[in-house]
């Protein structure tokens, strides 16, 4: 939960500073459903200002102009039109756990994310999947 609620509060600042020390170098970031990246890209992407998190996550304007239409909301967005957030944690094995985000005052907005993942290696915990 100390994972999440930081990665929470930096999404609400609108970067991400502490995502880095949350990915394990051995088994990288799934950044959405399909894409898997190391540690080290995650790194190059988080310093360009034209990467990845800072379309998808931070940049509205930046999402409208890739998507060729207006009104695209990134993922702070979906969080700050949320309201209040309720997370269901599904315990997959004692080093596997996955989260699920709700929106209950606004349920459509859950479409926008993918469940986020975590994974135990030794005594740390790590983020495997992104939200």
């Amino acid at each position: 939960m100390f994972i999440t609620k930081q990665l929470l509060f930096d999404l609400c600042e609108g970067h991400f500073s502490y995502l880095l020390g949350f990915v394990d170098a051995e088994t990288g970031l799934f950044v959405d459903a399909k894409g898997y990246w190391s540690k080290q890209e995650v790194a190059l992407d988080l310093k360009d200002p034209n990467g990845y998190f800072s379309l998808y996550y931070f940049d509205q304007k930046k999402l409208d102009l890739k998507k060729g239409n207006q009104g695209n909301l990134t993922i702070r967005d979906v969080f700050v039109q949320a309201g209040p957030v309720v997370i269901d944690i599904y315990v997959g094995s004692k080093e596997e756990v996955e989260l699920k985000f709700r929106f209950d005052s606004n349920p459509k907005l859950e479409r926008y994310l993918i469940n986020p993942s975590f994974i135990k290696i030794g005594n740390n915990w790590y983020l495997h999947r992104m939200f």
